[in-house]
């Protein structure tokens, strides 16, 4: 298991692809790691405190980390803990393994997911599960949980997976969604447009745009594009 604290507070991003297989390596690859501050690049141990216990994949990250950005990129096995905020992009294109963020995620928690599970205590913010610009699948497998409320953007073009939202969260639910299980059990603003498969679980208020038609169980849409995508309300 390795701790990361950081050694003073950050006044500019910090730019750090860290995964658990980094706990599994030797006290001189850890601390000589490559991270930016800014625009200087810089040793881990410049910028945090390290100590381990052992080989185990896991990563404890005590203290706020909301200026450190990439968190787990990329993993596909292990645990991390942040006992505090995380920064943008904290599990971007994540395989496998287990983020648990005990305060606040920023923007593209989860961007491009691949599979795994994410669970912030706190609130998130925008992006969450989406596609980076440009691309055209976001998440595609994996489970995110967010115990707070969420910003706009969630699961744009997510393709499967589920994104679970137990606050509310605001507009553009599901734009563009291929296939997964979007579920808020508050409120939201507008949802489904440009929806082509998939769910939308809604238990509060919401938005509903006019390209959605009745059905049994909810709404169906978006039938500006073919869609065969489902809004339910739970």
């Amino acid at each position: 298991m390795l701790i990361l604290k950081p050694k003073f507070s950050f006044d500019v991003n910090v730019e750090a692809e860290i995964t658990p297989e980094l706990a599994t390596k030797s006290e001189e690859e850890i601390k000589s790691f490559r991270v930016w501050y800014g625009k200087l690049e810089k040793s881990l141990d410049e910028l945090f405190e390290v100590s381990r216990e052992g080989n185990e994949k896991k990563l404890i990250l005590d203290g706020d980390f909301s200026k450190v950005k990439w968190i787990g990129m990329g993993m596909d096995d292990g645990e991390i803990i942040v006992k505090g905020s995380i920064g943008a992009n904290c599990g971007a294109f994540m395989k496998g393994g287990k983020i648990l963020i005990e305060g606040n995620a920023d923007d593209w928690l989860g961007a491009e997911m691949k599979g795994g599970e994410i669970i912030v205590k706190g609130d998130a913010r925008n992006l969450i599960g989406c596609a980076y610009y440009g691309n055209a699948t976001g998440m595609q497998d994996g489970r995110i949980t967010i115990d707070g409320d969420a910003g706009n953007y969630i699961g744009e073009k997510m393709s499967g997976g589920v994104i679970e939202i137990k606050g509310s969260a605001g507009d553009f639910v599901g734009t563009e969604m291929k296939g997964g299980e979007i579920v808020i059990h508050g409120n939201c603003g507008f949802v489904g447009e440009d929806m082509k498969s998939g769910v939308i679980k809604i238990g509060g208020s919401f938005d509903l745009l006019p390209t959605f038609k009745k059905a049994e169980d909810g709404w169906t849409g978006d039938v500006l594009v073919n869609g065969e995508g489902k809004i339910v309300k739970i």
